[in-house]
């Protein structure tokens, strides 16, 4: 929460700097408009003096030729004249009066600092008009110089400068108003501003939190959101004491599968699409008692507070039957599905890490296993383990060859005559012993091999179907190929090498393929089928029925042969439905003009109903388990007689 706090503080901060600066920037405009004030009111003052000292100096300059200057010879005259009517109009503030009548120089109003000013003296000495201001430190003074070209008389008038004082009285009440309204409207604008400014920060500080704790794709909040959830939770519990193993929690996490098919084959924009789209399931199933995020990639994690291991795994049941409902993207349908490893809090975990881990590990559990979902047990650590160790094997295996082709014959039925087998990969470990499929194939799958395994195994079973040529014996070879071959650009050319070079006709190969992979991208699967029937080499379906695919689809595959999933043979000679179903499959396949390979065959029993069901081709553990080309060579050298005994 604390850094939650710094965005609060950072924007008081900013409205105290906002404030501080415009009450600063009112004191200059203030301080500014005085000054300019000031000096127009004494600029103005002092025009008003200038002119009234001129009028007086006009008047004064009219009225001495009235008087005769042979009349003021004597001191008492001269007394009299100060005193005269001339001079008794004219105000205090004329602190300086002097005349001058034919050459006569009558100092009416004397002034102690009239020397101090040169300007004067220059005026006088040159006889010309002047004015101009006399300034001390208590004072400030105007002076003005006429003279009377036509009579010759002069006058020097000195003024105290009074209107100033009552000019800056007149405005002095109108300046402090109108400071003190600059002052407080600028203060106000100042705190308007910084609210609304502040008040931006502060949605932008929401919109960057939210951002930072949310998904952009999905609107989802993010791992981030997780872990302050997930950390207020554990905080509570932990100020409970021992209390908190009365509170139960529990973490779900989502991997979607094959999501990076939709990805590499309908791009990043599908892919956005699917992520939004299974977001929206997810977050009808969570609804509001629990905190659905997107934890990364395909990934999302459900958290759910005041539920246990058993109400989890019925919510996982839930979202597993969401997700493998079908999607709807561009006009193309998908079907993908998801893993789910739960984790319970406390049982599996009293903290985020713990509680990270332990579902990641019963994720990975679900997705190879195909459960669906896994709770959390401590024995899925050693498989876990496993897993990781198998996967880092990989190219040394490979290098190594370790790994090595069985082969399981397909039959023709009744009489059991071998028309084909089956190249079927092992893991040749050098510390665990011959690993079968179900342990690495998901590895491989999942990792940067897989179009390097596939290509080892088809070289494989081209190699030995050379050598069966050389000794005179034509069969063919099915090969299994994954559906991330489908986008291996080179898978085809290194095909059609490999047939050359080893010199086996195109005919003894048998490509096959899942209804799942084939369904996953049909427009692929036809794009790359029509490739491989060029080259020749023959097609299959495997675990038909499993993929839960349109019947029309069907139709629209070039391909040789259908083989029907062992899960619909098992029951076949006790359950009507599943025979029913394997009737209907035959019946479609024979007006489809596509052969059907029963797949699981392990009893008498379920060969004798397949034939007479009308199915022609079989193979299975009663026919023969998966062996070494040296133990199904010599079956195969005897090919023309039954590997059983007939079924009718």
């Amino acid at each position: 929460m604390e850094g939650k706090d710094r965005p609060l503080e950072a924007d008081s901060s900013l409205r105290k700097r906002l404030v501080l600066g415009s009450v600063g920037l009112a004191i200059a405009v203030s301080v500014i408009f005085i000054s300019v004030a000031y000096n127009l009111a004494r600029d103005l003052g002092e025009a008003i003096e200038l002119d009234n000292t001129s009028k007086l100096a006009n008047q004064l300059i009219l009225q001495l030729p009235l008087i005769s200057s042979s009349s003021l010879d004597d001191l008492t005259h001269i007394e009299q004249f100060k005193n005269s009517y001339i001079f008794q109009p004219l105000d205090s503030e004329l602190v300086g009066i002097e005349i001058w009548l034919d050459e006569k120089r009558i100092t009416v109003r004397s002034y102690h600092q009239w020397v101090s000013s040169a300007d004067i003296s220059l005026a006088i000495k040159a006889g010309i008009d002047s004015s101009g201001f006399i300034e001390n430190e208590s004072e400030r003074l105007f002076w003005i110089y006429k003279t009377d070209p036509l009579t010759g008389f002069s006058a020097l008038l000195l003024r105290r400068i009074s209107t100033l004082d009552v000019a800056l009285g007149y405005v002095a009440n109108r300046l402090s108003i109108t400071a003190f309204l600059t002052f407080w409207l600028a203060v106000w604008a100042a705190l308007v501003m910084s609210a609304l400014i502040t008040n931006r920060f502060e949605l932008s500080n929401q919109k960057l939190a939210y951002m930072a704790n949310h998904d952009d794709l999905t609107g989802l909040p993010n791992r981030y959101y997780l872990l302050s959830v997930l950390n207020r939770f554990l905080s509570e519990n932990e100020s409970l004491g021992d209390a908190y193993k009365q509170r139960e929690a529990t973490l779900l996490l989502i991997d979607l599968d094959k999501f990076k098919e939709v990805n590499d084959t309908m791009g990043h924009a599908a892919g956005d699409e699917l992520l939004v789209l299974i977001a929206k399931r997810l977050s009808e199933l969570a609804g509001t008692k629990a905190e659905l995020i997107r934890y990364g990639g395909d990934e999302f994690i459900l958290w759910y507070e005041g539920i246990g291991s058993l109400a989890a795994e019925v919510l996982a049941q839930d979202i597993v039957s969401a997700c493998r409902q079908p999607l709807l993207i561009d006009n193309n349908q998908f079907e993908i599905g998801a893993s789910i490893g739960i984790a319970c809090y406390p049982e599996h975990g009293t903290n985020a890490d713990q509680l990270f881990r332990r579902a990641d590990v019963a994720m990975y559990h679900a997705k190879n296993l195909r459960l669906g979902y896994q709770l959390f047990d401590q024995t899925l650590y050693s498989k876990s383990a496993r897993w990781v160790t198998l996967r880092g094997q990989l190219n040394s295996a490979l290098q190594q060859e370790q790994f090595v082709l069985h082969y399981q014959p397909k039959v023709k039925l009744p009489e059991g005559t071998i028309v084909g087998v089956e190249a079927l990969v092992r893991w040749q470990h050098p510390e665990e012993g011959l690993l079968a499929p179900c342990v690495f194939i998901d590895i491989i799958e999942q990792s940067t091999v897989v179009h390097e395994f596939t290509r080892y195994v088809l070289k494989q079973a081209i190699m030995q179907c050379r050598l069966w040529l050389d000794e005179g014996i034509s069969i063919s070879v099915a090969v299994n190929m994954s559906a991330y071959n489908l986008r291996d650009d080179d898978f085809i050319p290194f095909l059609k090498n490999q047939l050359s070079f080893y010199e086996v006709p195109p005919g003894l190969i048998e490509i096959e393929l899942t209804e799942s992979g084939t369904m996953f991208d049909f427009k692929v699967a036809q794009r790359v089928f029509s490739k491989l029937r060029a080259v020749g080499v023959k097609l299959s379906i495997d675990d038909f029925g499993t993929g839960m695919s349109s019947l029309a689809y069907i139709k629209k595959l070039d391909v040789n042969y259908i083989k029907i999933d062992r899960s619909f043979i098992t029951n076949i000679t006790s359950d009507c439905r599943d025979e029913a179903v394997i009737k209907s499959m035959l019946m479609l396949c024979a007006e489809l003009e596509k052969e059907v390979i029963a797949e699981g065959v392990e009893t008498v029993e379920q060969a004798e109903k397949l034939y007479t069901l009308g199915c022609k081709l079989a193979q299975g553990y009663y026919f023969g388990k998966p062996m070494l080309p040296i133990l199904i060579t010599p079956l195969l050298a005897e090919n023309a007689s039954p590997v059983v005994a007939n079924c009718s």
